[in-house]
């Protein structure tokens, strides 16, 4: 895996390094190995879309001390997933539907 546009990094060789195994990964997290083992392998689509796979990522990043937010930009490059929206702009998209809902009195 590169790490941006830098050099590659081995997420199979930096969780050895830490001391972690994929089994202690799966018991603490309940991922199935063959997700983390895609994690590890760039096969990011073999992974559920969306939440969950985004979840999966965070979760393994964490486990492994890596740095969550590069490896979450690097699976949405990966899986042409956007990015979520800012929080403001969604917050104000979300307020701005709720006044138009007709009134209940």
């Amino acid at each position: 895996m590169t790490q941006g546009r830098g050099r590659p990094v081995d997420l199979t060789g930096w969780r050895k390094k830490k001391g972690v195994s994929l089994s202690e990964i799966a018991a603490a997290t309940k991922i199935s190995l063959r997700y983390l083992e895609a994690i590890e392998r760039e096969k990011f689509r073999s992974l559920p879309g969306g939440a969950y796979g985004l979840g999966y990522i965070r979760q393994y990043a964490e486990a492994i001390h890596y740095d969550v937010d590069r490896l979450v930009e690097r699976y949405r490059v990966a899986t042409s997933e956007p990015p979520p929206p800012p929080p403001d702009k969604w917050i104000r998209r979300l307020w701005s539907r709720i006044r138009q809902l007709p009134s209940s009195t």
